[in-house]
């Protein structure tokens, strides 16, 4: 059986109230993507300082034994003698 011409507008306008619902779900369902990922990375990102900043400082044992050994003699000597001078040959 074929549909009559009668029960195509009818048909139309559901289908076009489907797709305009269809849309708007869509639409939404991206609003809410999107504002998703803004929230998470406003809350992961480093883009303030949330605490006071600490200055980067060696550990004191470490900084301790550096002093320690820069003040024991002979720990870096200067080369005993000098390398030998480059020169060149005639030929």
């Amino acid at each position: 059986m074929e549909p009559t011409r009668n029960h195509q507008p009818g048909r139309m306008v559901a289908a076009r109230r489907r797709a305009a619902l269809g849309k708007g779900a869509l639409a939404a369902a991206a609003v809410a993507v999107f504002a998703g990922g803004m929230v998470a990375t406003r809350s992961t990102a480093t883009g303030h300082a949330k605490h006071s900043a600490t200055p980067l400082t060696a550990p004191r044992r470490f900084a301790n034994t550096v002093r320690q050994n820069a003040l024991q003699s002979g720990s870096i000597a200067p080369p005993q003698s000098a390398p030998p001078q480059a020169s060149t040959s005639q030929s």
